[in-house]
């Protein structure tokens, strides 16, 4: 006989079991889904007395266990890994066989999907007979596409190996439900007064239908909780599925239909404490309601992000157990998605100290230590620098000690660093890491080949030693491999000593989340050696399975403390007399979640054919979403008191339930983003985080009462007095960042590069980062812009010190076309000799645009000889470096130098060093020499005193002042600093040049600028920079390719005292530990941050820059700059 109890959510129909089963005298059962288990137990424990200790409390797995231990002893049951193994086992037997899947089944993915729809078709009470059986059938009928019929095959293919295979060793909890139906029609399992209490269940699988049918057929008893108003309302359709089985097929005595009682709830509501709740219900199941007199109890709200959407939850979870009364444990937090939100929840929660309690699965397949593995694996079967640099940055890799013999340490970040920086340098991520490494020629290469022999010799020592093996002793290998040379115990260990330094509490946690992964694990491989046979398989195939079966084993965490917040989904989160409820996530199309193809093995059109077939595999499209919908229905009539509804976006990406709730209790929805800061200040972390980001926005009160809850915490002297201090030095104008006396330990040093003063002048913040704590970029040799510029380098010195090695006697000789072509060839040459690779070793990307660097070169080389054939400038110099007490056939190298006094009174001096590229030399008849600094420049120059007047671009002129100053005394004075063009060459011009390229490249964008002194030999040869050309009209044309800016002659001492002045004010600044993130600006666009490195440290923007085209830049250069009517 069949009691059903019904009524609407909040209607107290487990109530009115538990008063039934209460004064029930036989034998009772209470049926739940597994995940309510322990929770109805506690029930059953604190509401009925002990006279009622009898009632077993059981999910319907756990019950067929137990039949089936008492009349049909099983074997061990096959773990998930275990029924993988097995499944790519039968599937890579089977693959030839397959006339479906072919070469799909050798795709990642395959075995799971395999497996998933075998356990679909187990849960819905078909064996693969019955597949079998329904091909025979459809093979006949032409409505029934080949494909589908071909589909079918090979699913029946695999699931009757898989079956045969798995039996041969294990039992399969997923068969115990219809074994058990079987055993319960053969045998007496249950005592004739037996009755079972069904709650919890919305609708049952097709396993689960026949094993209920069993019951009844032997006359078992049911009462049965279902969540309906009777009303045929559209929301509870499936529940009234459900409760139609129990009036029509379930309600039996030994075969024979017995009458029906009822126990109609109807739409009570016994459960809401606030009358708006019960009223959103009725709305929910009807369509319509009377709207509440009071919208108190429902908040509606949305962010702009989850993380905001996440403290808003917290924050107000902090308000009811502060203001309120409540307990953690009164309060549910149910999520829509909660995968995707478990992050922000966790760190919200970490953040306003409010215990959560996930019930959610966690793969351990999202875990380091199984990262780890799987990257190990990679790098053994094929170790190229892209998986071996995987495998060391793991954080568990270990390499051999030095000092203890059969001992490892851990691979250090240092170490790490330096063998990806030699990999990024010599482009080696692509190449195999089982030979040494090319151009092992100094100490420190040495080191890092010394490392990767570390890394590298016990992988492939492995990997020979597995060739060809079974996979039962692959897994044997491979665990005496991880204990034995990869020291999994140690490196296990040290990451819970890393962590040594913070409360014991933590390490005691990690200490034992490590433990219980690690036990996964070792189950995870003793369940693959069980399973696997002597089956060849590769360390590939045994990465690949791992990483399956990692993704199906969780991990299960108990609450840290009895008092906290359940955090799940709809589906799985119920808990009685829960006072508070929020619902996150709740967005269009996230909230119901309308489900979409989830690439199982059945398709609808698959589900069609095979119900049609008579086999219902429970997968109905219209039935999962009607389920969905009951989920949102039970997670917004959950509260008893209070609901919160959240979702991240905009507006108009909610739900239709906020939107349709809004407009039923007339209240707005909440934008959590322009709340009043002080609103989310409900722990001492998120006032800190609060107080940083809207200090500004605090009124006095605010301020004061943050303030004063801060001290409470004991945090007011580290926070709110940090804070207060920084924003008083912004207000002032002050220089906010700054380091103190720390600046001497991180700029002891006194001599500087022009290009480290760029740097200091262009932005103190990237210089004290780039220069002070030496963060840079590692470097390469791929064809970068900076390696293509140290190539043209090499070759123009290569080539100008043999051109005019003996020019300053015999003036500048004419250089051939082959002559150029010959010493470029050569100076390319040596260079790879020198610094690069064979070509061989680099790859062919590299190797073409090297070879079309020697194009570019050509036509670069041979305009300059052109030029200078013409020119009394004779290339004297070349890679001429400024350094202390440097000479070079007395020609007097020193490096600039200055004194400055720091903010404690000392003095220091600096120098400004470098490298020029090349110095020419203009011989008078008088013994007068005139100094012009050439520099190589790959991209576009502009020449701007602005810039120079802020600090920048001061390198040449720098070079150029500095020399004629050490030399004045010889007959040396300035004459031109130049930047000549050095432009990279199209692909396409390698074979066939274009005519701009001919022409030089440098035409148009690509000029000769700089600066020139008045009346020099510089501004005398103006007329060697037209290029001549024929244009597309046969006609000979001019062009002038000289855009140099000229400087009066009697204001190059004032040029020289602002280069001066801005240099000495930044350095002493710097030395002084002033490091101020206000870059320059140009035209609105802050110079230093457009290819900065450090832009997304440093937060600064083109609010805090200054533009270098001020009205004082100006000025400074309309005074130095030779008036067009004086030339």
């Amino acid at each position: 006989m069949a009691h059903i109890i019904s009524g609407a959510a909040g209607s107290g129909k487990t109530t009115a079991l538990y008063s039934l089963l209460k004064t029930d005298k036989g034998n009772k059962v209470l049926l739940v889904p597994d995940q309510f288990v322990f929770e109805s137990e506690r029930r059953v424990a604190d509401e009925l007395d002990e006279k009622t200790s009898g009632i077993m409390v059981t999910g319907f797995m756990s019950l067929a266990e137990k039949i089936l231990k008492k009349y049909c002893p099983r074997k061990i049951y096959a773990d998930s890994t275990a029924k993988l193994a097995i499944m790519s086992r039968a599937v890579k037997s089977l693959a030839e066989s397959f006339d479906f899947y072919g070469s799909a089944a050798k795709k990642p993915g395959f075995v799971s999907v395999c497996l998933s729809g075998v356990e679909t078709l187990k849960s819905a009470g078909i064996s693969s007979q019955k597949l079998y059986d329904i091909i025979a059938e459809d093979s006949t009928v032409s409505s029934v596409p080949a494909h589908f019929t071909d589909k079918m095959h090979d699913i029946a293919l695999f699931y009757s190996l898989y079956d045969k295979m798995l039996t041969e060793l294990y039992d399969d909890r997923q068969d115990n439900l219809l074994l058990a139906a079987r055993t319960i029609a053969e045998n007496d399992c249950f005592p004739k007064n037996t009755r079972v209490y069904i709650d919890g269940f919305d609708s049952f699988s097709g396993a689960q239908k026949e094993f209920l049918r069993a019951m009844a057929d032997k006359g078992v008893d049911f009462t049965v909780a279902v969540c309906t108003n009777d009303s045929g309302a559209e929301i509870f359709s499936e529940c009234d599925k459900t409760k139609a089985l129990f009036e029509n097929q379930y309600a039996m005595d030994c075969g024979k239909p017995q009458k029906t009682e009822y126990t109609r709830l109807g739409d009570s509501a016994v459960r809401y404490k606030n009358d708006t709740l019960r009223v959103l219900r009725d709305f929910l199941q009807g369509g319509k309601a009377e709207k509440p007199a009071d919208p108190h109890g429902v908040t509606l709200a949305y962010s702009r992000n989850m993380s905001g959407e996440a403290d808003f939850v917290c924050a107000n979870i902090r308000k009811l157990v502060r203001c309120e009364g409540y307990r953690y444990s009164d309060i549910a937090v149910i999520c829509a998605a909660p995968a995707k939100y478990r992050d922000a929840v966790r760190s919200a929660a970490l953040r306003y100290e409010v215990p959560i309690f996930a019930d959610l699965p966690e793969p351990v397949s999202e875990k380091p230590l199984l990262r780890y593995l799987d990257c190990l694996l990679c790098a053994a079967e094929e170790p190229t620098g892209i998986k071996v640099l995987r495998y060391i940055r793991s954080g568990f890799a270990r390499i051999p000690s030095d000092k203890k013999e059969g001992k490892t340490v851990p691979l250090t970040l240092r170490d790490q660093h330096i063998v990806e920086e030699y990999a990024n340098r010599w482009d080696l991520k692509n190449r195999r890491w089982d030979r040494p490494f090319p151009h092992i020629t100094d100490d420190a290469e040495k080191a890092v080949e010394n490392i990767r022999d570390k890394i590298v010799s016990p992988l492939t020592e492995f990997e020979k030693s597995v060739r060809n093996v079974g996979g039962k002793e692959l897994v044997r290998r491979f665990t005496e491999f991880l204990f034995d040379k990869a020291d999994i115990s140690a490196a296990i260990q040290g990451k819970c000593q890393d962590n040594s330094t913070r409360q014991l509490r933590y390490v005691k946690e990690l200490t034992e989340e490590y433990n219980n992964l690690w036990r996964n694990v070792s189950d995870m491989l003793t369940s693959l050696y069980e399973t696997l046979d002597d089956t060849p398989m590769t360390i590939g195939e045994l990465a690949a399975l791992i990483r399956t079966c990692s993704a199906q084993i969780n991990l299960s965490r108990p609450p840290k403390v009895l008092d906290s917040v359940l955090f799940g989904d709809p589906a799985r989160t119920r808990s009685r007399d829960v006072r508070a409820v929020f619902v996150m996530g709740a967005a269009d199309g996230a909230f119901p979640g309308i489900r979409t193809d989830d690439n199982g093995i059945f398709t609808a059109d698959d589900n069609e054919f095979l119900a049609q077939s008579g086999l219902d595999i429970n997968e109905d499209e219209d039935a999962e979403y009607s389920l969905a919908i009951l989920d949102c229905y039970k997670a917004l009539t959950l509260a008893g008191e209070k609901l919160f509804v959240t979702f991240a976006g905009e507006p108009e990406n909610a739900s239709e339930y906020v939107g349709e709730t809004a407009k039923l209790i007339g209240t707005d929805i909440v934008n959590i983003d322009e709340l009043p800061p002080l609103y989310l200040m409900e722990s001492a972390k998120s006032a800190d985080r609060q107080y940083v980001l809207n200090g500004t926005a605090l009124t006095a009160p605010q301020k004061r009462a943050v303030t004063e809850a801060l001290t409470e915490c004991g945090r007011e002297n580290t926070a709110i007095s940090r804070i207060n201090a920084a924003a008083e030095r912004r207000a002032d104008g002050a220089d906010i960042h700054r380091i103190g006396e720390t600046a001497k330990l991180v700029f002891p040093y006194s001599s500087l590069s022009p290009t480290a003063i760029e740097k200091l002048n262009g932005c103190k913040f990237s210089y004290f980062l780039q220069y002070g704590m030496e963060l840079r970029s590692p470097f390469d040799i791929t064809m970068s812009a900076v390696n293509y510029g140290r190539i043209m380098h090499y070759i123009m010195k290569y080539s100008f010190e043999r051109l005019y090695a003996n020019a300053k006697d015999n003036g500048n000789p004419h250089a051939g076309e082959d002559t150029i072509k010959q010493l470029i060839a050569e100076a390319m040459t040596e260079y790879r000799e020198k610094y690069l690779l064979g070509e061989s070793e680099m790859s062919a990307k590299f190797n073409t645009l090297y070879r079309a660097l020697s194009t570019a070169a050509f036509y670069l080389l041979k305009y300059m000889t052109a030029e200078l054939e013409n020119s009394r400038f004779v290339p004297t110099y070349f890679e001429l470096t400024l350094s202390k007490a440097s000479s070079v056939d007395e020609f007097d190298a020193s490096p600039y130098s200055f004194d400055i006094t720091l903010d404690d009174g000392s003095t220091q001096t600096v120098t400004i060093g470098g490298t020029v590229d090349r110095v020419d030399m203009a011989y008078g008849d008088d013994g007068s020499r005139q100094i012009r600094v050439i520099d190589y420049k790959t991209g576009k120059k502009e020449a701007s005193l602005s810039r120079i007047y802020y600090g920048l671009d001061l390198q040449l002129l720098l070079y150029l002042l500095t020399l004629s100053d050490n030399n004045k005394d010889n007959g040396c004075q300035p004459s031109a600093a130049m930047y000549y063009p050095a432009g990279k060459t199209p692909l396409k011009d390698i074979k066939d040049p274009s005519e701009e390229l001919k022409r030089g490249m440098w035409l148009d964008s690509h000029r000769e600028t700089g600066f020139a002194v008045e009346g020099t030999q510089q501004e005398l040869e103006r007329d060697n920079y037209n290029g001549k050309y024929i244009d597309q009209n046969g006609k000979q044309k001019y062009e002038c390719l000289y855009s140099a800016t000229t400087i009066e002659k009697t204001k190059l001492a004032n040029l020289e005292s602002r280069i001066a002045k801005v240099i000495k004010e930044n350095a002493g600044k710097v030395k002084s530990g002033c490091v101020d993130a206000k870059p320059l600006s140009e035209n609105g666009v802050a110079i230093s941050c457009k290819y900065c490195e450090y832009k997304d440290i440093c937060g600064a923007g083109i609010s805090s820059a200054t533009d270098v085209n001020s009205e004082d830049a100006a000025a400074f250069s309309e005074d130095i700059v030779l008036s067009e009517e004086s030339k």
